[in-house]
C-alpha cells in the first residue's frame, strides 16, 4: 500500500513515465511516398505486395508487371486489401498519385506496417521509361497515345484567342467538381478564350511530355506560350480574372 505522500508522489511519477514511454513507442506507421526509382527497387523483393488501385480498364490497358488490381473506388476495395499480409511491404500506385495516397492512408489506419506510395503514380513511372505490361501480360511498347505533342502545340496557339487547357480524367472527383467552373468561365469569356479538354488517360503522350503529375490541372496559353497554371480546385471568378488579365 502507498502509506506516505512521498510514496504516492513516486507512484504517480512512475505512471507518467510509463505512459510517456508507451506513447513514444506506439506511434502510428506512416505512408512513405517514394520516387519511381525507389519504387522499382522495392518491388523486386519477393516479400513485396504490389497493388494497382486504378480501374479495371486502366489496369488492362497497361500496368506494372506483377501488380494486383484492387480498384480504390470499387465496393470490394477493403476486402481486396484485407486479403493481403499486413506485415509484409505493400507498394501502391494509381495514375497520378491521388487514389493511391488515399488507399495507402487507409492501409496504415488498418494495421499495415510497411506502406509505400508511388509519387505521381504510373505517370511518373512512364515518364522515366520504365516497363509496363498489358492485361494479357505482354510488354507494352512506348508509343503515341491519343493526341501527339505536335498536335497539342498547334491547338494551344489559339488563333487569336487564349487557350485554357483542362487536364482531367473520368475517375477524378475534383475534376468533375472543377469542370462546371471551367465551362462558366469560358462561356463568360467566349470572345477572349477557348477550351481544350484533355483526358490524361486517353492522351498520356501529351500528359507525360508536359510532366503532368496531378489533376485537375489548368494551363492558360497566350499565342502558344503558357502564362498561368493552377493545380487543384479553383472557382470561376479566379479563372475569369486570369483570362481578363492575359487577354489584354
Amino acid at each position: 500500500m502507498l502509506s506516505t505522500i512521498s510514496d504516492i508522489r513516486h507512484f504517480f511519477i512512475a505512471v507518467l513515465i510509463s505512459a510517456n514511454f508507451l506513447s513514444c513507442n506506439s506511434q502510428p506507421f506512416e505512408v512513405k511516398n517514394i520516387s519511381p526509382a525507389e519504387f522499382e527497387k522495392g518491388i523486386f523483393s519477393a516479400e513485396t505486395q504490389l497493388v494497382d488501385v486504378r480501374t479495371t480498364e486502366e489496369y488492362t490497358d497497361k500496368h506494372i508487371n506483377g501488380a494486383k488490381n484492387i480498384n480504390y473506388n470499387s465496393a470490394d476495395f477493403e476486402k481486396g486489401m484485407l486479403d493481403l499480409d499486413k506485415n509484409k511491404p505493400v507498394y501502391i500506385y494509381c495514375l497520378a498519385g491521388g487514389r493511391s495516397k488515399q488507399a495507402a492512408n487507409w492501409a496504415v489506419k488498418n494495421g499495415f506496417t510497411q506502406v509505400y506510395n508511388l509519387e505521381f503514380g504510373i505517370n511518373s513511372w512512364l515518364a522515366e521509361n520504365k516497363p509496363v505490361v498489358s492485361g494479357s501480360g505482354a510488354a507494352v511498347q512506348p508509343g503515341v497515345v491519343g493526341m501527339t505533342y505536335e498536335e497539342y502545340l498547334q491547338k494551344v496557339k489559339g488563333n487569336g484567342k487564349l487557350v485554357l487547357v483542362d487536364f482531367n480524367a473520368v475517375w477524378c472527383g475534383p475534376c468533375k467538381t472543377l469542370k462546371p467552373e471551367v465551362h462558366k468561365a469560358i462561356k463568360k469569356n467566349k470572345d477572349a478564350a477557348e477550351l481544350l479538354d484533355i483526358d490524361v488517360d486517353k492522351n498520356s503522350t501529351v500528359a507525360n511530355k508536359l510532366n503532368v503529375r496531378g489533376i485537375p490541372l489548368l494551363l492558360l496559353y497566350k499565342n502558344g506560350k503558357e502564362v498561368w497554371r493552377s493545380l487543384g480546385l479553383v472557382d470561376e471568378a479566379t479563372i475569369s480574372s486570369k483570362i481578363t488579365e492575359f487577354a489584354k
